[in-house]
């Protein structure tokens, strides 16, 4: 079952990782965002939501920072 899960996880972590290098940037957070629901968040939004997960400081998110978010 977390199998499926993770796997499920990392299929939402690459649709907001547009460019494909395995991080999600704010800018990249926030195209997507405004993509699938259709409102704008700022770039401030994103970047503070980023780095609300971000635990090594990079100001991005990996699919580990993204997925141990999700595991709670």
């Amino acid at each position: 079952m977390a199998d499926i899960m993770e796997t499920a996880a990392r299929k939402v972590f690459e649709r907001y990782d547009i460019d494909g290098d395995g991080l999600v940037t704010a800018d990249e957070y926030r195209k997507v965002v405004s993509e699938l629901e259709g409102s704008e968040i700022t770039q401030a939004q994103a970047q503070e939501l980023i780095d609300s997960l971000d635990t090594n400081g990079d100001r991005q998110m990996s699919f580990e920072e993204f997925w141990a978010a999700m595991k709670g």
